[in-house]
């Protein structure tokens, strides 16, 4: 039997490391071998799953065929029952939204916040110096994103730690615990409502004033549209950060020669952060057929769900040269890890900072960190996915940075 056949993106085999790449490879070698590059899963009531990097690439430019409508896989729909906000529309639609947000998540606004996540970062890695012993996650690659997008929103980088709870209910409680995640749902409805009207009353210059008080062809945003930016600017924010920087620091657990390389040139960091984003592609994109298509030697009907599943793509042979071997300044470098086309990640240059600069300094201030050996690291799967707890152990103290 396939691989394809039962294959879950919830639910995918872990191999000895923790993490499900033994399968992933398994898979990706497959498709090459018998020439598969799109193949069917009966879960799910039944999807096609691309593995392909050049037949990923030609879905994913081609919204026509192939709509964002249902990005998500199964679909989610936000608490007010609309698709993801950006994400989930196609254009024009797409398009009127996403320009609100062009200017505070440019190249340049990305690099201003180079020295808030150099200060944050410190004053985080101050609380847990001393401890010798920490799941990293916990303590810093889940605090980090949330902190951020709250202090992005214009509220105490404290609001981090709600935003993740919201978070984690949209990406994962609400296919486990549906009751749960509507008790969240109507925390975050509370939390946003009371934030619009501070905001029109007295708008600042964070990213969500600039939401609340834009026009549209002359009209501003409802309050249905704006609590969707909230949930987007979450979503993105979040998810795909914490888990980038999770599978970092994990890697560099046991990888001590690219440590010590990392040690040794702090500015190869920068240039690796491309090929960890390829090797660790924490999300993927879905979508659905508009029409009936034929692509990488399957024809899909109209309506069925297409998952580019990034993870396999970015280690197809057909485009990556040793696709296995992690290769800190690799060029090219076409990875799917941010997306592509018009979904391209609009936060693709604040997440390139966030984890060129968190690294370096934990690689400063802690320059040694191995795997705990009393306690095993944890992956969520789904569509983010990636370390979910990282126990590390280290020399308790370090390098005091002001």
């Amino acid at each position: 039997m396939s691989l394809y056949t039962q294959f879950d993106h919830y639910n995918t085999p872990f191999g000895p490391d923790q993490t499900p790449y033994a399968f992933y490879e398994a898979l990706r070698d497959e498709a090459v071998r018998t020439d598969t590059p799109i193949g069917w899963s009966e879960v799910y009531g039944g999807f096609w799953v691309v593995t392909g990097w050049e037949e990923s690439q030609r879905i994913q430019r081609n919204p026509q065929l192939f709509s964002s409508t249902e990005v998500t896989f199964p679909a989610f729909k936000t608490p007010d029952g609309r698709p993801l906000m950006l994400a989930g529309y196609d254009d024009p639609q797409h398009l009127k939204y996403r320009r609100l947000l062009q200017t505070p998540f440019s190249p340049a606004q990305a690099l201003g916040m180079t020295e808030y996540f150099r200060k944050d970062t410190n004053l985080l890695i101050d609380r847990f110096i001393d401890s010798g012993r920490v799941d990293v996650v916990e303590v810093l690659t889940r605090q980090i994103p949330g902190r951020m997008t709250a202090v992005m929103l214009g509220r105490p980088a404290e609001d981090g730690d709600r935003y993740r709870t919201w978070v984690h209910a949209a990406a994962m409680q609400v296919h486990t615990d549906p009751e749960g995640a509507a008790k969240h749902f109507k925390d975050m409805h509370d939390h946003v409502t009371e934030l619009i009207e501070e905001r029109r009353r007295s708008p600042g210059d964070d990213v969500f004033s600039g939401v609340v008080n834009a026009e549209i062809d002359g009209e501003r945003l409802t309050d249905a549209e704006l609590r969707d930016f909230f949930l987007a600017l979450l979503i993105g924010g979040i998810d795909n950060t914490m888990y980038l920087l999770a599978d970092i620091i994990w890697r560099l657990a046991w990888d001590k020669e690219l440590r010590r390389r990392f040690s040794r040139s702090p500015q190869l960091i920068e240039d690796s952060i491309d090929e960890f984003l390829r090797f660790y592609a924490p999300n993927f994109s879905a979508r659905i057929t508009t029409e009936e298509v034929t692509i990488g030697g399957v024809t899909m009907q109209p309506g069925q769900h297409v998952v580019n599943f990034h993870p396999i793509a970015n280690r197809d042979p057909r485009q990556f040269e040793y696709p296995d071997a992690f290769i800190p300044n690799r060029s090219p470098n076409r990875h799917f890890a941010l997306g592509l086309g018009i979904h391209r990640c609009l936060g693709a240059h604040l997440i390139r900072v966030e984890a060129s600069v968190v690294t370096q300094e934990l690689i400063k201030r802690i320059p040694d960190w191995e795997l705990d050996p009393d306690r095993s690291p944890r992956w969520i799967s789904g569509q983010t996915g990636g370390m979910a707890s990282v126990p590390i152990v280290f020399e308790p103290g370090g390098k005091h940075v002001d």
